[in-house]
């Protein structure tokens, strides 16, 4: 089996972080646009240590935010009491549905396990079924339903 490079990202990825986010924009069950995810979101994420990079040689091929919640998550019910956020995880379409999603989330979770958390909380979108299907084998539970950003997405989480 291939072994990928695991990581946390840096400022000199960003570039490419964002070519990502960017080229994802328009995938069915995708609720990103121009505005988000940004620079300015990975910049923050590289500072909080929370921004994972999966590399194919030189080349990045999966991204992962795993870190400390937003504030319009605190306000949901989670069984973590504390948790980390997964968000903006993504793979370069050339490399989908190979189990790269499941590569960087497995890293994810152990380097996230290392950091302290007790679980990991996330949004997913009800339209992206590719996400679901990902998070469902991987253990992760649905825990209820919330409206925000005009989107209609579950709740999700993992309890270690």
């Amino acid at each position: 089996m291939k072994k990928f490079g695991f990581s946390l990202a840096d400022f000199n990825d960003v570039p490419e972080i964002i070519n990502i986010y960017h080229s994802l924009i328009g995938a069915p069950g995708c609720a990103w646009n121009l505005d988000y995810p940004n620079k300015e979101n990975a910049e923050s994420d590289i500072k909080n240590k929370s921004l994972y990079i999966l590399k194919d040689e030189d080349k990045i091929i999966a991204v992962a935010s795993a870190g400390p919640i937003d504030d319009e998550l605190a306000g949901l019910q989670w069984e973590p009491q504390n948790p980390c956020e997964l968000s903006r995880i993504g793979v370069i379409s050339t490399m989908q549905k190979q189990g790269i999603g499941a590569i960087i989330l497995h890293n994810v979770i152990a380097a996230v396990k290392e950091r302290g958390f007790d679980g990991i909380i996330m949004l997913v979108s009800k339209t992206n079924l590719q996400a679901l299907r990902l998070y469902d084998k991987t253990g992760f539970k649905i825990c209820g339903e919330t409206f925000m950003f005009g989107i209609d997405f579950y709740c999700y989480q993992m309890k270690f």
